[in-house]
């Protein structure tokens, strides 16, 4: 098991490796919705054979004033963005500097997903760079954290980020914490072979049923938003398998369900093939999609944004 698709067929795969040579990648962005928002900085450095070798940092010019929210989170001011380059500079030279390049980037779908839009949009055809997700890494370097948000990683192993939420600076603190948790996931797997083979499933041969996951209540937390929400999942998840999935928001005190029925609160669609699969009619998100026409509370949402309610 090497590699999973991405949730654009066309694009590259979703690697279940761990590389000492990439490219690792950051964007900050106008906000969380990679349909209607846009990157307004992109950093990346190069590795090779685990060493940094160079970067590329670029501001984007977007045309727009920014929300306040996003110039008091990340720094960049209107002012800066006035002076920077188009996107379509940036995506060229960016397409350069990667090359055909494995990337590597923390919760990689979000970032991901921003770059396939800007090179489908600038240059017309698809991102094809395979990549890593540390995300994906993280869970098996510390099973039992229970928040593996980019700062929580950096605190757990003493990395300092000098501007968290610049771009060229997090893709740092990415390359340094990935560092550490490739040695730290190799010493509890033995090779990257078998660090692949742990994300196949259960391995029983079974149907996995939610009955089947029994919860470690000592992580139950009362003020996540998951908390006591029951939750169906479908799709392909690109940053840990079902079984995990299922796993964390049992920990946490919300309730796996195999089906929709009407008391589900979240049908979560994994990020691989989400805009398609939004756009089926049947299975589980046409059940979904039915009892919110009949006024029932049940919401759609992205693995993502899943992963974003647990780091709450």
């Amino acid at each position: 098991m090497g590699k999973s698709r991405t949730r654009r067929p066309e694009g590259g795969d979703n690697l279940y490796k761990l590389p000492q040579t990439y490219i690792a990648v950051d964007t900050e962005t106008t906000g969380l919705d990679f349909d209607l928002c846009d990157i307004i900085e992109i950093g990346a450095i190069k590795v090779v054979d685990g060493e940094k070798t160079e970067s590329f940092n670029s501001l984007i010019g977007i045309g727009y004033q920014l929300d306040s929210f996003i110039t008091e989170l990340t720094g960049i001011t209107d002012e800066m963005l006035q002076s920077a380059p188009p996107l379509s500079e940036v995506i060229e030279s960016f397409e350069a500097f990667i090359d055909d390049g494995i990337l590597l980037a923390h919760n990689a779908s979000f970032d991901m997903n921003f770059l396939y839009d800007a090179f489908e949009r600038v240059l017309g055809k698809p991102l094809r760079n395979d990549y890593i997700d540390t995300l994906r890494v993280a869970r098996r370097a510390f099973p039992d954290m229970q928040h593996r948000r980019l700062p929580d990683l950096c605190e757990c192993m003493s990395i300092l980020n000098e501007k968290e939420h610049r771009a060229l600076s997090d893709t740092a603190a990415t390359v340094d914490c990935y560092t550490q948790m490739r040695e730290i996931v190799l010493a509890a797997y033995g090779s990257e072979e078998a660090y692949a083979r742990s994300f196949s499933g259960s391995g029983s041969g079974k149907a996995l049923r939610a009955k089947d996951i029994v919860a470690s209540y000592d992580e139950i937390n009362e003020s996540s938003p998951l908390y006591g929400m029951r939750c169906v999942f479908t799709g392909t998840m690109t940053s840990m398998v079902r079984r995990d999935a299922m796993q964390v928001l049992a920990n946490i005190g919300g309730i796996p369900q195999d089906g929709v029925r009407k008391d589900t609160d979240y049908l979560v669609i994994g990020n691989e093939g989400f805009q398609d699969a939004l756009k089926t009619t049947s299975g589980k998100i046409d059940k979904a999609k039915k009892n919110q026409l009949k006024g029932l509370p049940i919401q759609i949402i992205s693995e993502s944004a899943f992963l974003a309610m647990l780091d709450d």
